[in-house]
C-alpha cells in the first residue's frame, strides 16, 4: 500500500475586489494593469534605500547615476517610468531625474541620472521612482 499526495492547482476568478467590510471596491484590471510594478525611495547621497518594491539590487555607476535592477522583469522596455528628486527635506533645491540616462530601457533594469538645475550630476538625498507597465509572462 502506498500513500499518494495530490496537489491541486486553484484559480480564483473575480471581477472586483473589496475590503473586509465590503467597501472600497477596485476592478482587478486596475490592480493588474494600473498599479506600479516597481517603486523605490532612495538616498543616493548615503546609499540608503528607505522603501522599495520589486528591486533586486542597485548598481552605483557614478556621481548621480545608478541602475535599478528589477526582480520580476517587465514584458519589455516599453514601460512608463516616473521619478523625482530633491537635495533634502523642505528644500527648494530640486533636482532633475533623467530616466534611462541615454540607454535603451531593459525589461530587467533601468538607469537613473540625477542632476541639479544647472546640469551638474548630484547624489540627491531623496530620489523616488515608479515603473508602470506589464510584467513578463
Amino acid at each position: 500500500w502506498t500513500r499518494r499526495t495530490r496537489i491541486m492547482a486553484s484559480e480564483l476568478r473575480v471581477n472586483t475586489l473589496k475590503d473586509a467590510s465590503g467597501n472600497n471596491s477596485v476592478a482587478t484590471s486596475t490592480v493588474a494593469e494600473g498599479s506600479a510594478k516597481v517603486h523605490i525611495r532612495r538616498d543616493f547621497n548615503n546609499d540608503v534605500t528607505d522603501k522599495s518594491f520589486n528591486i533586486s539590487s542597485i548598481t552605483d555607476l557614478a556621481l548621480g547615476a545608478q541602475t535599478m535592477n528589477i526582480s520580476s522583469s517587465m514584458d519589455s522596455g516599453n514601460y512608463s517610468l516616473v521619478g523625482m528628486a530633491s537635495r533634502k527635506a523642505n528644500s527648494l533645491d530640486f533636482h532633475v531625474v533623467m530616466v534611462h540616462d541615454g540607454q535603451d530601457p531593459a525589461s530587467s533594469s533601468y538607469r537613473l541620472r540625477v542632476s541639479n538645475v544647472s546640469g551638474s550630476d548630484k547624489d540627491a538625498e531623496f530620489v523616488s521612482t515608479s515603473v508602470f507597465g506589464d510584467y513578463a509572462t
